[in-house]
């Protein structure tokens, strides 16, 4: 799929600048005129096409979300275009169709964020949609305070205009409660995700000033409010064409975590609003201000105990995960070195040959220290051990990030390497291994010098086991040093006759037997006094 060029200047930003120059002139216009009401038309229905020129432009994996949104931003700039219609022909209906479109418009935006939540948090998180169902509560309370039961007592509208009257903020009230789905469930926080929820949390804000102004009889068409929500179109818009928006839809896991400052805030506020608003209010009942400050304490000193309890599990999860991961590293790795064990080196292996595509593209190495028996019966095991860890430092240094260095018992060590372009390559890495390890390690106040020798084994077209692989290096291992030490050899089957024998040799042994010597006698390290 062709992705076209991206501009110098994003494009996000460049329609947010163009939206606000559009803003000024719409500010300068003369308030109610036609051309004005226009300019809003073109604002509005601009954000509508930039969303869908966003989907087209990054291609997110999972679109119907922004189109389900777009649609919904797209019938509240249909009921523009048939307000002013209305207003063209000197009427001025209520209810009307423009108000149908505005209200059909909600569910479609409610649908997109909520299908953006399920695609975010794909196990379900119940926490979050708790959270979102408390503030969403909260809100609820105030708005039937200050908008739903004045229009109950004071409004002489008949049924259907009240009805569509309330509709409004009921509306709002489960764009509330999604958006704060969106808010407290996890997953990115994009440039895309803020953009977002500016746009909603201003379009929320500006329809709230309606409606109170609309109560009051105060709202003016045209005035500082519509820029609100000129503002709230062109950040969506901007949402939809920064390159993160495809991100909203990824999946995240859902992690147990202590409640954070903000978080416990707005829950605190939600707990005492009511409470707040039975002794302040507009409705405020003086006898029963003490009860009402009494379960706000309560519920204040309940949330803080909770919040303690989920910090005490958060603490006790991370323990255990630190436990399972250490427990797990343990299992395939060795204890003295840090290296991978003989286990998990196996396992490396066969999903490697598992997985190839083309023979002769990866190799073992086995490598094997040159008199390391030596320097335990001269310095002692624990300078056995350190010599080890340096050898290991060593070998993790030489390699690349995709190969894999193993200890598989003793001072014998095994290397995989994968990708790679024939023996050559193998051969390369195993003589730069041999110049490494021939240089001096400071052990015990000591200067030591012990090499090395090196069994190199790749795969063939006819090779099926894993543990014919292995057990060829071992075997080449072994005939580098029966050709003498400190060098390496690659397998060669036409020369090997008992390759069955050592192959099912090294399947049987495991991590910690020792094959018998070679023929070959073994030298002795050079031992001198350390400057330290």
């Amino acid at each position: 799929m062709n992705i076209p060029n991206r501009p110098r200047v994003p494009l996000w930003m460049a329609y947010l600048a163009i939206g606000a120059l559009l803003l000024a002139v719409h500010r300068m216009l003369e308030t109610g005129i036609l051309p004005q009401s226009l300019l809003y038309d073109v604002i509005g229905g601009s954000a509508v096409a930039t969303v869908l020129f966003g989907v087209w432009w990054n291609k997110p994996d999972r679109p119907a979300p922004w189109i389900l949104m777009a649609v919904g931003q797209g019938l509240f700039v249909a009921g523009d275009l048939l307000w002013n219609w209305y207003e063209i022909i000197g009427e001025n209906p209520f209810p009307s169709m423009a108000d149908v479109l505005y209200l059909a418009g909600y569910p479609f935006i409610a649908a997109g964020l909520f299908m953006m939540i399920r695609r975010r948090v794909g196990d379900g998180d119940r926490g979050g949609l708790l959270d979102a169902a408390i503030l969403t509560t909260a809100a609820a309370i105030l708005s039937w305070t200050f908008l739903i039961q004045p229009q109950l007592v004071k409004s002489d509208l008949d049924g259907l205009s009240l009805a569509i009257t309330l509709a409004y903020p009921l509306a709002d009230l489960i764009l509330i409660g999604v958006a704060m789905g969106l808010l407290t469930t996890p997953g990115v926080r994009t440039a895309s995700f803020r953009l977002l929820g500016a746009s909603l949390a201003l379009l929320l804000i500006a329809d709230q000033i309606y409606a109170i102004q609309n109560l009051d009889g105060t709202y003016v068409s045209g005035g500082p409010l519509d820029s609100l929500y000129l503002v709230s179109y062109m950040l969506f818009g901007a949402a939809a064409l920064h390159p993160s928006m495809g991100r909203l839809t990824e999946p995240h896991p859902v992690a147990v975590t202590w409640l954070g400052p903000v978080r416990m805030a707005g829950l605190a506020l939600a707990m005492v609003t009511g409470p707040i608003l039975v002794t302040i209010g507009p409705n405020a009942d003086g006898t029963l201000a003490v009860i009402a400050a009494g379960t706000a304490i309560l519920s204040l000193l309940v949330l803080a105990r909770l919040a303690g309890l989920v910090g005490m599990l958060a603490r006790d999860v991370a323990k255990r995960r630190a436990l399972e991961a250490q427990l797990s590293f343990q299992a395939f790795h060795d204890p003295l070195t840090g290296l991978t064990n003989r286990r998990r080196f196996v396992d490396a292996a066969e999903a490697a040959l598992a997985s190839r595509t083309t023979p002769g593209t990866m190799a073992v190495l086995f490598l094997d220290l040159d008199d390391f028996k030596t320097v335990n019966d001269s310095l002692g095991h624990a300078a056995g051990d350190a010599l080890l860890i340096g050898v290991s430092a060593r070998l993790r240094g030489d390699l690349r990030a995709t190969d894999v260095a193993a200890r598989i018992g003793g001072d014998e060590f095994g290397i995989l390497l994968t990708d790679i372009a024939g023996p050559e390559f193998a051969v390369t890495v195993a003589e730069r291994l041999l110049a490494r390890l021939s240089e001096p390690i400071e052990i015990a106040g000591m200067t030591v010098e012990v090499g090395a020798s090196i069994g190199i084994a790749v795969d063939s077209a006819s090779m099926r086991s894993v543990d014919d692989l292995l057990g060829d290096a071992d075997i080449a291992m072994y005939q580098a040093k029966a050709l003498g030490k400190g060098r390496h050899h690659v397998f060669d089957a036409a020369s090997t006759e008992d390759r069955a024998d050592r192959t099912r040799a090294w399947v049987e042994r495991g991590p910690t037997v020792r094959r018998p010597s070679t023929s070959v006698p073994l030298g002795v390290a050079r031992l001198e006094p350390g400057a330290g």
